[in-house]
């Protein structure tokens, strides 16, 4: 199965830089690991994407893709 090797994760915060999918200059929101293929451990490289391109592999992977940041713990307090 495709989805042990590999993995979406999504950034807590987005970066401005070149999508390595689509090749065009957006807020980047994922990275796709890729694990070795004997083992589905060993991490062997990594592509970074943006909103489209993630939730498109997410899609693909049948994993789910979220780039939602709920906050649950909020005061005004220091």
């Amino acid at each position: 199965m495709i989805n042990h090797y590999i993995k979406l994760e999504t950034f807590a915060q987005t970066a401005y830089h070149k999508c390595e999918c689509c090749s065009r200059v957006r807020d980047i929101y994922f990275r796709a690991n890729i694990y070795d293929a004997d083992t589905a451990k060993m991490l062997v490289g990594s592509f970074e994407l943006c909103k489209e391109c993630g939730q498109n592999f997410g899609t693909i992977l049948n994993q789910e893709t979220s780039t939602e940041s709920v906050v649950t713990d909020f005061s005004f307090d220091n």
